[in-house]
């Protein structure tokens, strides 16, 4: 087995035993290395790629956030981690596209080890021959919406401002017309009708807002095509109510903030890959329908037989290409079969795989526990096995 090389960016002032117990804790699989700041490390970066580079937040000569921008520039495929007590909204907001994983202190070396391992273990999914092979015969992939980008960049701006943000939303009209659906829809519960970004913003908040221009932006990228099984609509219509149930179940499991909103992109975010395959694969994705109906398996499970692909894993693997974090990642290429994890917590997947879940049973009006989604023994790992009803009740009362 080739040793991995790991950077630590930390100045060690205070975290120097918890930085030496985490390099020990490796073991002999990795090389690591300890630089006290971001010039120091861009220099090593310059001498030899690392695949793992971990940086403190704030460092004494320039941000984590900035120091990953610029090492995605030697090492593309690095693993990038920020591990922080810095709690600063704002420098998350910046880094889109530049961190896989966030990790607050304190960070005990066992739980850094199985964040890492499920980091590299997702990277190894989606490193699957037939599955970049079918990316591969793809003519034109998706890209991130173009607001969306222009959103990342004018929440780096020292001027930015809700009114800043909600113009910007405004110029791209069908954006903002998807984006009012989307908020005025059942799911999101609101008591008044919102009429503008400005509104959005005000009363769901700046990343909510980021994460639903986000999935309206890829949404309007694709029609309907020849599939006579899905629709664009029923897809979206599906995502929505998703994401909307995944964010309410990471508030009511107690999730931080940053978990609640990776849970509703996620959650918005779930079926990209049914989109992808909707598209370009429409005729073996109807007979992997017609599979699963006709042999009552589940959609996933006939989408490997017929395409040795599911559509998670195309999903996932188009994210990835993106930069989007690897909580979000996992949840959605996990979302079928979340026992999947190498570090099964009570995190985003478990979020959206509920959501996911419960809103099969609602759309497919199933009442049968047997031929339920829901992955009983991932559930119960979690200690969450006896709360599945009144987790299913919470998410009923919010789709109907």
């Amino acid at each position: 087995m080739s040793v991995k090389r790991i950077l630590f960016v930390d100045d060690q002032s205070s975290e120097a035993d918890n930085l030496e117990s985490i390099v020990k804790s490796l073991g002999d699989d990795w090389e690591s290395e300890i630089v006290a700041n971001g010039a120091h490390a861009l220099e090593v970066l310059q001498r030899s790629a690392c695949d793992v580079i971990v940086t403190e937040m704030k460092l004494p000569d320039m941000s984590g956030v900035d120091l990953l921008k610029k090492a995605i520039v030697h090492c593309p495929g690095s693993v990038r981690f920020i591990l922080s007590g810095d709690s600063d909204r704002g420098q998350i907001l910046q880094s889109a596209g530049s961190i896989h994983q966030f990790i607050a202190k304190p960070y005990p070396p066992a739980k850094f080890k199985a964040v890492l391992n499920s980091s590299l273990s997702l990277r190894q999914l989606l490193s699957n021959d037939t599955l970049q092979t079918r990316i591969a015969s793809i003519s034109s992939l998706p890209s991130p919406p173009e607001i969306y980008n222009s959103l990342v960049k004018e929440l780096q701006s020292e001027t930015a401002s809700l009114q800043k943000i909600a113009d910007l939303i405004r110029q791209d009209i069908s954006i903002t017309a998807k984006l009012l659906q989307i908020v005025n829809s059942a799911f999101f519960g609101l008591s008044s009708t919102v009429n503008n970004p400005l509104q959005a913003v005000n009363i769901l908040g700046l990343e909510t807002v980021k994460s639903l221009v986000m999935a309206a932006g890829i949404f309007n990228q694709f029609d309907d095509s020849k599939s006579s099984e899905f629709s664009i609509n029923s897809i979206f219509n599906h995502s929505v109510a998703v994401g909307a149930s995944a964010r309410l179940f990471a508030t009511a499991l107690g999730l931080e903030t940053k978990a609640t909103e990776d849970s509703l992109l996620g959650g918005m975010l779930h079926d990209v890959g049914k989109l992808v395959m909707f598209t370009y694969f429409y005729t073996e994705l109807d007979n992997a329908a017609k599979l699963a109906r006709e042999n009552s398996i589940p959609l996933h499970e006939a989408e490997k037989q017929i395409m040795g692909v599911t559509d998670a894993e195309i999903g996932a693997y188009l994210l990835s290409l993106w930069g989007i974090p690897d909580a979000i990642l996992e949840a959605v290429a996990l979302h079928y079969l979340p026992h999947k994890s190498t570090n099964p917590i009570l995190d985003v997947l478990t979020c959206v795989h509920l959501a996911y879940a419960f809103n099969l049973e609602q759309d497919n009006d199933n009442t049968d526990p047997s031929r339920s989604a829901l992955d009983l023994e991932y559930l119960q790992s979690l200690g969450i096995g006896d709360q599945i009803e009144d987790l299913r009740n919470l998410c009923m009362g919010a789709v109907t």
